[in-house]
């Protein structure tokens, strides 16, 4: 505040305290009720009215004002109040915003996390949702109960609380950073407290990741949607280009912004393979600047045919000598992952988000169940995968960018759904041979494992039933369009006549989708048996 020429402004000025000039009260011209200044050492001068007419009253009113103020100084706290809870919320958020950096540095944050330290305060705004509140009005028992707030349904200010105390133990570690600022520049005199939160496994919060069969569900899906003749060359591009992401982070176990910020120059043979495996394997450079870490890394991926599908769709010519996408040093420094005719340019994350709802709709009811998938999930499940069939825990902590304790924490979990579908899995010839063959596990597709699609076909008929019969009828089972007719002879009670049902079922594509298509030899049949 500006100081003021005390002749033009004080009229009638009486020290609140004899002797002290730092604090008194006055009126103004044309004003009727008093003013009182205060002197704040070393934060300024305040002069506001009292709103009251009676001097006495006024100069009480000042006197409570100056002891507040060395009420404060002598717990080491600034005196001078202009601010609300909210505004020192914007002042922290422009304090923390000079401190972003492209990528995770000691003392610097990045633009992702600088969003989520904002939404988190948000959560702070709604719990007091009274834009008036002053910060030395800071009510520390309501403030307490946060973490409880923050979990329980509210139909107007917490419609959506957290599903696990995890998302609420980093609200609040946002919320504790921000009342360290304040205590650090002196706006509080202490650090609230708030109720326990519940710590939970690692276990039970991993994220939901897909077993081989959802995933060549949605890989077979995805590649349909992608292929799609019924839209525009613009939107074929985008599909495209999630769909060879998907695989890609599925089989290098890429985390999305590690994919988005890939360059072709990033991308390098392996120098360790043979020729012929250099056509299957390659290796990632990480750049700092777009891992989770801020730490670089190399990535030994099979995701050869995905690269160089990618680059024919730009148009890129295959080099003759060399089993590596060739490009060209013009092209070095464009996205692999780009914008329609804009190589320059990262996939943009609209399209990132609409492409995943047009996925999301296609096979969250299908083959997801109540799992919720997103793109991280693809990560997650090649991770998995990785684990379930003993790639080196070391060698994949290094491939994935991640702590050896993490994977252990959050990847083992094979137990129950997974242990069966393994089981199976191993049995596959074609997955033992690689293996025995001694090559890196860390270079055999999951598509290749698993097998990349129903040599049948998907099933066409939506449902399938089976319907069991009064013992009147005669025959084992008869086939139709999505429901079988079965003798009740079938429930044998130890799965003998599984075989049967299985039969049947068959016949979903072999009878029932494909048949003669005519007749006349039948009818010839008959006539010469008539």
């Amino acid at each position: 505040m500006k100081n003021r020429p005390a002749g033009k402004w004080v009229q009638n000025k009486i020290l609140v305290i004899p002797g002290e000039t730092d604090c008194y009260i006055y009126l103004r011209p044309r004003s009727s009720k008093w003013q009182y200044y205060l002197n704040h050492p070393g934060e300024g001068e305040e002069r506001k009215s009292t709103g009251l007419e009676d001097q006495e009253a006024a100069r009480k009113y000042a006197l409570d004002k100056k002891l507040q103020m060395m009420a404060r100084h002598q717990q080491g706290l600034k005196s001078r109040r202009v601010k609300t809870l909210f505004d020192f919320i914007d002042e922290f958020l422009e304090e923390e915003s000079k401190r972003i950096k492209p990528y995770n540095q000691k003392g610097f944050i990045t633009e992702d996390t600088f969003r989520l330290k904002s939404h988190h305060l948000k959560w702070l705004k709604k719990f007091y949702h009274d834009k008036s509140i002053k910060i030395e009005e800071l009510d520390y028992p309501k403030l307490k109960t946060y973490p409880t707030w923050r979990g329980i349904p509210d139909p107007i200010w917490n419609p959506t609380p957290p599903k696990t105390n995890h998302t609420i133990s980093t609200e609040l570690t946002t919320i504790r950073a921000y009342f360290d600022y304040l205590l650090d520049k002196g706006y509080i005199p202490r650090e609230p407290t708030w109720d326990k939160v519940a710590r939970e496994s690692r276990r039970v919060n991993r994220r939901d990741f897909l077993n081989p069969r959802q995933y060549m569900q949605t890989i077979n899906t995805v590649r349909k949607w992608a292929n799609s003749q019924a839209i525009t060359e613009n939107q074929r591009w985008n599909r495209q280009m999630v769909y060879q992401s998907i695989l890609i982070m599925s089989n290098a176990c890429l985390r999305k912004g590690e994919l988005k910020g890939l360059k072709w120059s990033d991308l390098e043979p392996n120098p360790n393979l043979s020729k012929k495996d250099q056509t299957r394997g390659h290796l990632i450079r990480i750049r700092k600047e777009n891992t989770k870490v801020g730490e670089p890394r190399t990535v030994q991926s099979p995701t050869f045919e995905r690269i160089n599908t990618i680059r024919e769709l730009y148009g890129i010519s295959k080099h003759r000598q060399s089993p590596f996408p060739f490009i060209p040093p013009e092209l070095a420094d464009n996205y692999v992952i780009s914008k329609f005719n804009k190589p320059h340019e990262p996939l943009g994350p609209g399209t990132w988000n609409r492409c995943w709802a047009e996925i999301r709709q296609l096979c969250k009811g299908r083959y997801w169940g109540k799992k919720n998938i997103t793109y991280y999930s693809f990560r997650h499940t090649g991770i998995s995968f990785a684990v379930s069939r003993s790639v080196p825990l070391l060698q994949l902590s290094r491939n994935c960018g991640t702590g050896v304790r993490y994977i252990e924490d959050v990847y083992y979990h094979h137990e129950s759904e997974s242990k069966q579908t393994w089981d199976i899995l191993n049995q596959n010839r074609k997955f033992h041979d690689k293996v025995n063959q001694q090559q890196d596990t860390l270079l055999v597709d999951i598509e290749d494992m698993v097998g990349e699609e129903n040599p049948h076909g998907e099933y066409d008929w939506d449902r399938y039933d089976v319907i069991v019969l009064p013992p009147s009828f005669p025959f084992g089972g008869m086939e139709n369009p999505r429901l079988t007719f079965a003798t009740p002879t079938i429930i044998a009670g130890d799965k003998s006549l599984v075989s049967l049902i299985a039969h049947e079922l068959a016949h979903s594509w072999s009878g029932n989708l494909v048949t003669n298509a005519t007749c006349s030899h039948l009818c010839r049949y008959f006539v010469d048996i008539l």
